[in-house]
């Protein structure tokens, strides 16, 4: 793979092209951001607009409310699913039946889950915005009534942004219908209903609720009078844990009939007006647009992570039955063997729980995972009337590994030392039973269990051994998972956006010939590129924002002959060729010849051996540290040759490039050029990037890579200029 090709300089010549159909994209992909990780069986380009809204709309949130918000230690995922038919079958149900709904947000202690489908029919990215806004509460207002979660993911899922100013609240006028038609409920009512309610499951009671709970949140954050900072009052009073009725007077000094009233009449006057927010929109975020890490996902992850939201609905039959396909499908994708043991854990069937987990656990799992493991194999040392009897001493030492391994991982995890404790006071190891007994207790001390353990090791060792009661079974609780929420508070910032800008020179760095050397191994090595002498590369090219659907297409012989094709549209076909010697362009105007820096930039991107002569193309290579591109680690290395120099963005763990910022010559003008490698996947020996994302200015070109042909004949009239 080159870090540099022709059909970059192709982007400088797109202006405006007429919008064609876009190709179905069949298969599951996914995009992870800063604070997101986004699945789905749409078009790429449609999962990653998905996903950098979501991330703009956190860091609009954000200044809304000035504060922080879900900075939390639980991974989101979104699923994206392209239209209603493949979203039904995972949707919630009521009484038998999906619900009509067009996604959904599911919090979990491990994962959060937002779903939702793309059909047309419907608004995606409202709804999108109205379930982040649940990830919000969930996070920032743990005791959030059903009423006030919907109010405010209704308020804000019609959040609009023009330039640097966001609009919040406008009047939804089928809910001030509807208010104006049907009776309203009575606030007391309205805050009684539950997930469980009909007002909040069946079609045509919940539109009242979700109405009403929409038009109290308005007039609480928007009404007659300046409510910003009494609204914020309200919501830190709810999340300290008090009613709403206290939660009112408090803040607004009102009683709930008083409210009740204010809220008719508000509807009754229809002045719903919307605030224009300013300034809220945070240029960085836009960044993040490239700041983004893409990759396809297999069937068996596909199922894995269809499973795993099957475990956070309470589908467990659906959950194991994925999770066993996963396995079929690749029986090396150990996640899905530490799922399903899980799973199984959680269902008490140990048997197969420790089957599947002595499996997972061949490679480092998280926390849990190893827990699960050791607390499995914790319950061999029962006797038959549920009393903790000796270990084995190989079954001690494997628990004892799998702990250590855990609390490693999660050294705030209490459980770990308590049942380390437990098994080292089995195993005669008094000294590091009663040092992890403490250790549990001092992160839980108002557990019992904890403290009658440190009691129990401490008579011990005193020689008093008939003192203490025996442990039995239940000693051991079943793993729980532990749970975090963050209340309102904190300052405002900007988000940060892992784009490559910081470079860290801190601790040791390798030299940038080792990383050189690792990237060429990584690409197939010297033997396996020099043993290819022409490719010919066919895809589809996608103009965001202007085109979709387009075709394109690159031929390349060595040592040095190149020539790329795009057709962006069914009119329009570019061409940049050079044949060793001329290099050119074609396009609806004619044809140019290149020179200068346009030629030698055009030279630099035929080479076919690009990364055997890396040496020669640059003259002086530098490291200059390391830095992060959305979740990964990079080494930052500076390509300079006799002109303007390149900067490199090689993974830290894989040493495949993630990103090059060149520049192109437009005319005389030297044009910023960033290019993004995605989707590497092996081709005859050979590591080759099948998503390429290229910036210039306001364009964003999008190139998915379908065939790929080496040592093939390639006709030489191909690179010769056009007459």
């Amino acid at each position: 793979m080159k870090l540099r090709s022709l059909i970059s300089h192709v982007l400088l010549l797109l202006f405006t092209f007429s919008n064609v159909t876009a190709q179905t994209r069949e298969g599951w992909r996914s995009v992870r951001t800063n604070h997101l990780f986004v699945i789905g069986n749409a078009e790429p380009e449609e999962l990653r607009r998905v996903a950098i809204w979501l991330e703009f709309f956190h860091s609009a949130f954000a200044r809304l409310v000035s504060r922080n918000v879900i900075d939390s230690s639980v991974p989101t995922t979104v699923i994206v699913f392209r239209d209603d038919d493949s979203f039904t079958p995972f949707k919630p149900g009521y009484q038998g039946q999906a619900k009509a709904v067009s996604g959904f947000f599911l919090p979990g202690d491990d994962v959060n889950y937002i779903a939702l489908s793309l059909d047309p029919r419907g608004n995606p990215y409202g709804t999108a915005f109205h379930e982040y806004v649940h990830l919000h509460v969930k996070d920032n207002i743990p005791n959030a009534p059903i009423w006030l979660n919907e109010g405010l993911a209704e308020l804000y899922e019609s959040l609009q942004f023009s330039g640097s100013d966001a609009v919040i609240g406008v009047p939804k006028q089928g809910y001030i219908w509807v208010l104006r038609q049907v009776e309203m409920l009575p606030l007391k009512t309205l805050f009684s209903i539950g997930t469980d309610s009909p007002y909040y499951n069946e079609q045509d009671k919940a539109t009242i609720f979700y109405a009403e709970s929409w038009a109290l949140v308005h007039y609480l954050m928007l009404g007659d009078r300046a409510r910003q900072d009494q609204f914020k009052k309200f919501l830190q009073r709810i999340g300290n844990g008090d009613d709403v009725a206290k939660a009112v007077e408090s803040a607004y000094g009102i009683t709930l009939d008083v409210l009740e009233e204010e809220l008719r009449a508000y509807i009754r006057r229809g002045s719903l007006t919307a605030q224009v927010i300013t300034g809220v929109a945070n240029p960085e975020t836009f960044r993040s647009y490239t700041a983004t890490q893409r990759s396809s996902l297999t069937d068996s992850e596909a199922y894995y992570y269809l499973a795993d939201l099957c475990v956070h609905m309470g589908r467990d039959k659906a959950a194991e039955r994925g999770f066993k396909e996963s396995i079929a499908l690749d029986p090396g994708f150990l996640p899905s063997y530490a799922a399903l043991g899980m799973l199984y854990v959680e269902q008490r069937r140990y048997d197969e729980a420790e089957r599947y987990l002595q499996k997972a656990t061949t490679s480092p799992q998280t926390s849990l995972v190893h827990y699960y493991y050791a607390y499995v194999l914790s319950r061999k040392g029962m006797s038959a009337t549920g009393q903790l009897s000796q270990y084995s001493k190989e079954n001690a030492a494997v628990i004892r590994e799998q702990l250590l391994q855990s609390i490693k991982l999660d050294p705030k995890f209490a459980p770990a030392y308590y049942l380390l404790g437990v098994v080292d006071s089995l195993s005669d190891r008094s000294d590091e039973a009663l040092e992890m007994a403490q250790r549990a207790l001092q992160l839980s001390p108002g557990d019992k269990r904890y403290a009658r353990l440190v009691e129990n090791i401490k008579q011990y060792r005193a020689g008093n051994t008939t003192t203490g009661e025996p442990l039995k079974s239940e000693a051991i609780a079943a793993p729980e998972r532990a749970s975090s929420s963050k209340m309102l508070g904190g300052d405002s910032g900007p988000v940060a956006i892992n784009d490559g800008q910081k470079v860290d020179t801190s601790g040791s760095l390798p030299t940038v010939d080792e990383v050189m050397d690792r990237y060429l191994k990584a690409a197939g090595g010297a033997a396996a590129l020099n043993g290819v002498t022409s490719r010919v590369v066919k895809g589809t090219v996608d103009v965001v924002g202007v085109s979709r659907g387009g075709t394109f297409e690159t031929y390349s012989v060595a040592p040095n002959k190149a020539v790329s094709i795009l057709n962006v549209t069914p009119v329009e076909t570019i061409r940049v060729g050079y044949d060793g010697r001329v290099g050119w362009t074609q396009t609806a105007t004619g044809v140019r010849v290149l020179k200068g820096a346009e030629l030698a930039s055009v030279q630099t991107d035929a080479d076919f051996y690009a990364i055997l002569n890396l040496k020669s193309l640059y003259p002086k290579m530098t490291l200059r540290g390391k830095s992060k591109i959305g979740y990964r680690e990079v080494y930052v290395i500076d390509l300079e040759p006799n002109s303007t120099a390149d900067r490199v963005f090689i993974d830290a763990e894989t040493y495949l490039p993630v990103r090059m910022n060149s520049t192109r010559m437009r005319g005389n003008v030297s044009v910023p050029v960033e290019i993004y490698y995605d989707d590497w996947s092996a081709f005859e020996g050979l590591l080759l990037p099948y998503t390429i994302t290229i910036s210039s200015g306001k364009r964003t070109m999008l190139l998915t890579v379908k065939e790929i042909k080496n040592n093939v004949p390639v006709d030489a009239k191909l690179f010769e200029k056009p007459l």
